[in-house]
């Protein structure tokens, strides 16, 4: 782009300057679109985008400069002395929207040259550009740039602008005979490493980030500038045509690497225009911005891509599928770059070592060379596919790595629809691959684990095309951290890791059963592909995935029980999870309902394993230590019932060896309690046996000894002491919460008194368990030592009897955490009992605490979903998903009271930013919820209770 201005030496030519600069600046910026209004055209976006802010800036310097020196001050003589040179991403020629200005004032005087600096920034910073600048000379350049990385990057992206040309000439010759010289490069590509290390360290590590930085992120635009970096300092040239002339790249990986940039361009120009600034990280808020601007809508990608349309009315202007759809977009970008820069480093980096290498002939196209596995002739992957795999079985047996050069021949050929579709006709290749999936082996892979390998090589998306659709697919939430298909591969290598053994500190019972496997290649495939049905969209993937999961397997040769075992897997892979988490395992309906979804003890056993190797993997802190109990438990009831263990006929349950350990552990860990006397030792002990004769099993056997005698100690004191509220914390086995004990008579609101004084505390409650026992011998069953309540009574209990709630919570602060919690009890004492004393009303005190929030980060948006199931023994049970916020739980728990239901059971589940709270519930006189009316009730009180949170301003 030009200005309609010619040169003059009057000085009223900086204010036109000035004036068609602005001009031309505003259309640049009415290009991009400010909020989620899909572009006219985004093409206009990215890359192009760039390149004319950068043309514009070029017009600017050259009037300028030409203006200036016409002018005669400082003089001509020395205006022609020196040389103005783009850098950085102005030197690479393109600009992003509100990048700077980033030059270069090369000149034979520095000290003289300094008259000229400031003619040209003072004009540049009254039209509000922001220069980066310096004045230097090329000894000062060359010598910088030998131990200062950003001097010696900045002359790969040097770009003479205007002034003496000679200069930069001069000053690239000196460069390309000296640090970029072909003896130097190695050190220069190495410190070229150590900064991708450095900043990949500082801004995540992962090119699968939730809120990723388009520029200096792993898989961003700064990776693309460090391959063109050893591309320019190897072969002299940086741009990808030019690296395809050079034989550095074909022309695929040229034309993926581009769209890949393209991708990054728009999205980070757009960040630029919504913020009015220069930042470069996509937020939840902002992606759905983007995802609307680059048109991505239902059943869409890009604009271009699909059809637009204008949303339903009750629809939200931006779907989180669309914007799924743009982050897939985006990893697989990444991901593209991610490559690239290991492609291009590795080929950019020269071999200067004079010593003879070994080379071996392992037959059939396999050698090792120089301790890696390679092939005698790459033309044998077009005459003999399988030897892709070939080579990489052979790498796995010996414990060496792929050469360089094999595995860029291996990518390259994977990219080919020929290729890919010879491979998949090849028996050799089908028995290879199956092997090779299910190697618990630790190797010596680049890429570290053997699915890993597969799948960055391209052969795992050669055997099983069907897997592609899902490569860098996203959950638009803050629980599932990463794409599909980085989390099925992860998710087999937790298999291995737990075939091996070397979890067994963490993860015990998981360690013992993956070595007792009898069809261990069936459970590798069936976890590889136990979410391959997301490649669809929609809710069932679990069965989308199965019956795509057959015709996969069948086509790799798997034996037809097998293949109907594995799609069964895939079939219930969420079910154990569901029931662990969101039912009460202490009640016989729900152990006898799950053990008639797998079949028989082996495939309990690989259901588990399965379920163990997906959750621990969604995210770094998915399996927290209270879901793998919840799954432990789940896995050893059900064993138990389908091995018939309890003869007697008597209600499904733990086994009795449990028990007994729980029961002496407690017993054991009271003598640790301080005591004053003997006297009151015997209190505590007489008092703990009538206690764990009160509790449920599942209370004996979710709980630590510690603190089970610990709660026993506290409801002692509470009974004792007549307090109407007692509050401790007690020994956590959740190292991520303080568990608090909270003991009081039991009565109808309890449970929403407590949770409104939490949420007062400024608590987030990331779990519970509610019990109710008798509180004296007169309660006890058939004579014996205390009556067993499970859960929270109704409101009319048997005539006599005294109930006592002891309900535990495993809380965080939420500015400070768990070690902000013991501040906070004396309050909360104070709280609940004010409540429950009618001082205040649990809506008013939790109503305190959301006034006082501070807003939080955008999140993604999550869909309230209520189910209501009458299928258990005995109480309804109801299950509520939807946004965590504050006040939630005494929300809904103070609804459910409001009702007339009584509690009897709660299990809260924290998935990132969404809770999945189940409550078992019965009415008053202890009947479930009626079919109807009243379940229709229910769910719609539950319904404007939410959202009456969200009107009330409450944030999350």
């Amino acid at each position: 782009m030009s200005f309609d201005l010619s040169p003059t030496s009057r000085p009223s030519g900086l204010a036109e300057l000035r004036a068609a600069y602005t001009r031309e600046r505003a259309n640049l910026d009415r290009t991009v679109p400010s909020g989620p209004t899909p572009a006219a055209d985004p093409s206009a976006l990215g890359v192009a985008l760039g390149r004319r802010h950068a043309r514009l800036l070029d017009d600017l310097l050259v009037r300028l400069f030409q203006l200036l020196r016409e002018s005669g001050t400082p003089s001509r003589a020395a205006w022609d002395s020196v040389a103005i040179a783009g850098v950085g991403g102005y030197g690479r020629g393109a600009v992003a929207l509100r990048s700077d200005l980033d030059v270069r004032i090369l000149a034979r005087d520095a000290q003289r040259a300094g008259a000229i600096a400031d003619a040209l920034l003072y004009p540049l910073w009254d039209m509000g550009v922001t220069v980066g600048h310096q004045v230097v000379t090329v000894d000062d350049l060359v010598e910088g740039a030998r131990e200062d990385l950003p001097t010696a990057t900045s002359l790969l992206d040097w770009r003479h602008v205007v002034g003496d040309a000679s200069l930069s000439e001069s000053l690239w010759q000196r460069a390309a005979m000296g640090i970029f010289a072909h003896s130097e490069l190695p050190r220069f590509i190495e410190r070229l490493g150590k900064e991708i290390s450095q900043r990949h360290e500082r801004f995540g590590g992962s090119v699968y980030l939730l809120e990723p930085d388009v520029k200096n992120g792993a898989g961003g635009l700064r990776d693309l500038d460090v391959a063109r970096w050893a591309a320019k300092a190897r072969y002299g040239v940086g741009e990808f045509d030019a690296l395809v002339r050079f034989g550095a790249l074909v022309a695929r990986e040229a034309e993926e690497i581009r769209g890949a940039a393209e991708m990054l361009w728009r999205i980070r120009n757009l960040l630029h225009a919504h913020s009015g600034r220069r930042t470069d990280r996509l937020t939840f808020d902002e992606q759905e911005l983007c995802a609307g601007a680059l048109g991505y809508s239902k059943g869409a990608g890009p604009a271009g891509d699909g059809q637009k349309g204008a949303p339903a009315p009750d629809e939200p202007a931006v779907s989180p599928e669309a914007i799924e759809r743009m982050m897939s977009d985006y990893y697989r970008s990444a991901r593209t770059i991610s490559r690239a820069l290991d492609v291009i480093v590795s080929r950019a980096t020269p071999t200067l070592t004079r010593r003879r290498r070994r080379d071996e002939d392992l037959g059939r196209g396999v050698r090792l060379f120089d301790g890696c596995i390679t092939m005698s002739d790459p033309d044998l992957l077009r005459t003999d596919p399988a030897i892709a795999l070939r080579l990489v079985s052979e790498a796995v047996e010996r414990g060496v790595p792929l050469l360089p050069y094999a595995r860029g021949a291996i990518v390259r050929a994977a990219g080919d629809a020929a290729f890919c579709a010879a491979l998949r006709e090849s028996p050799e290749a089908a028995e290879r691959f199956r092997t090779l999936v299910a190697t618990c082996k630790e190797t010596a892979l680049q890429s570290g684990s053997v699915v890993r390998e597969l799948h960055d090589l391209g052969l795992l998306l050669a055997m099983i095309p069907e897997f592609l659709p899902v490569v860098g697919r996203v959950h638009h939430d803050v629980y599932h951290v990463y794409t599909v298909d980085v989390h099925s591969v992860a998710a087999v290598d937790r298999l291995a890791a737990l075939a091996r053994g070397e979890l067994a500190g963490e993860f015990g019972l998981p360690c013992r059963l993956a070595a007792e496997a009898t069809r261990p290649t069936m459970l590798f495939f069936a976890t590889l592909l136990h979410d391959v049905g997301k490649a669809i969209g929609g809710t069932d993937h679990s069965r989308r995935g199965a019956e795509m999961a057959r015709k996969i397997l069948e086509r790799l040769g798997f034996p037809p029980e097998d293949v109907d075992e594995a799609c069964h897997l895939i079939l219930k892979h969420l079910v154990m999870y569901l029931i662990a988490t969101r039912r009460d395992l202490d009640d016989p309906a729900t152990i006898s309902e799950f053990c008639q979804e797998v079949h028989g003890r082996e495939g309990l056993r690989d259901l588990y394993l399965l379920t163990v190797a997906d959750l621990s993997t969604t995210s770094p802190t998915s399996m927290t230590s209270w879901k793998a109990r919840m799954l432990d438990e789940l896995y050893l009831s059900a064993d138990a019932a389908l091995r018939g263990a309890r003869e007697d006929g008597g209600p499904l349950g733990i086994d009795d060896q449990r028990m007994a350990r729980a029961i002496s552990g407690t017993v054991a860990a009271l003598e640790d309690l301080p005591a004053a006397n003997d006297a009151e030792r015997r209190a505590q002990r007489d008092f703990l046996a009538r206690y764990l004769a009160s509790m449920p099993e599942r209370y004996l056997l979710a709980n630590s000894p510690a603190a089970i005698a610990a709660h026993a100690e506290l409801a002692r004191q509470q009974q004792c002491g007549g307090n109407s509220v007692s509050v401790a914390l007690v020994p956590s086995r959740h190292p991520e919460a303080a568990e608090l004990c909270v003991v009081a008579p039991d009565r109808p609101g309890l449970l929403a008194a407590i949770t409104a004084a939490l949420a007062a505390s400024r608590l987030e409650v990331h779990g519970a368990q509610i019990h109710s026992r008798a509180c004296d011998d007169a309660s006890a069953d058939d004579g014996g030592g205390g009556g067993v309540l499970r859960g929270r009574a109704s409101s009319s209990p048997p005539a006599g009897v005294r109930l006592q709630a002891v309900d535990l919570f495993w809380v965080r602060d939420r500015g400070e955490g768990v070690g902000g919690v013991a501040r906070g009890i004396p309050k909360l004492m104070t709280d609940i009992q004010a409540v429950l004393s009618g001082q205040i009303s649990g809506a008013e005190l939790a109503k305190k605490r959301r006034g006082g929030a501070l807003r939080e980060r955008p999140t993604p948006k999550v869909r309230t979903q209520i189910s209501i199931d009458d299928r258990a023994s005995h109480h309804t049970v109801i299950e509520v998903l939807t946004r965590d916020r504050p006040g939630l739980l005494f929300a809904i728990s103070d609804a459910l009271y409001q009702l007339g239901l009584s509690i009897s059971v709660a299990k809260i589940n924290t998935e990132g930013t969404r809770v999945a709270d189940v409550f078992y519930v019965s009415e008053a006189d202890g009947a479930k919820l009626a079919n109807g009316k009243r379940m229709q009730e229910v769910e719609e009180r539950l319904h404007a209770v939410l959202q009456g949170l969200d009107g009330e301003g409450s944030v999350g």
